[in-house]
């Protein structure tokens, strides 16, 4: 079965220097199983790749 995957590769606000990295992976997480069109922490997407598996 073919599919398709998109890898996505965003900077994070300078406050997210003072958290730890377990703690925003979770809340990122948590706010996408609510609202897939928020990411906390999101200052910019740098780059967005395609990819088949």
């Amino acid at each position: 079965m073919k599919a398709k995957k998109a890898v996505i590769v965003v900077r994070l606000i300078e406050e997210s220097l003072d958290k730890a990295n377990s703690d925003i992976e979770k809340e990122i997480v948590q706010e996408l199983m609510i609202d897939l069109s928020v990411i906390p922490w999101l200052e910019s997407v740098e780059k967005i790749t395609v990819i088949e598996y």
